[in-house]
């Protein structure tokens, strides 16, 4: 046995940095799924003060429709809120006195192609103030949470 040659330690190879262990995987993906879970918080963040109010008032008005408020009333109510978002998004100098056309007008070119039907729109400036009309609440009342969605954002001046 003396006469065996005994050879030298072998070193495994390094090795490949790709494709990476199991536990980098998970990490990449909890990182992926961080960023995108900041993303979307900053931009319900970002999201106007003013629509985030409106759509308040808007689910007050649904549930006192709900609740038993008439027809004449809970469309009278909306036409109040999209006044007064209206005005806060655009000022009260130039669209405070804006009635029938030019209201609507008004309101198509805030949130445009996002709004409300041409039936909504008759609703809101002329019928309301008819002694009979037919309404269907419901779908006013998603026209305009549909409006609100899309509001411009960052504009909108909220005064309490």
């Amino acid at each position: 046995m003396k006469g065996l040659e005994l050879r030298d330690i072998h070193l495994p190879e390094a090795g490949l940095w790709w494709p990476p262990a199991p536990g980098w995987w998970a990490l990449i993906t909890l990182i992926l799924l961080l960023a995108a879970g900041l993303l979307w918080l900053d931009r319900r963040r970002r999201r106007s003060p003013l629509a985030r109010l409106s759509m308040g008032e808007l689910e007050h008005i649904r549930r006192a429709y709900r609740g038993g408020l008439d027809e004449r009333a809970t469309v009278s109510a909306v036409a109040r809120l999209l006044r007064r978002t209206l005005i806060s998004y655009r000022g009260r100098a130039r669209h405070a006195a804006a009635t029938g056309e030019s209201w609507l007008t008004e309101l198509e070119q805030l949130a445009p192609r996002h709004g409300f039907s041409a039936a909504h729109l008759q609703l809101l400036a002329h019928d309301r103030y008819q002694a009979t009309f037919e309404c269907d609440v419901d779908s006013l009342l998603q026209a305009c949470e549909n409006w609100i969605r899309h509001l411009p954002r960052g504009q909108g001046n909220v005064s309490v």
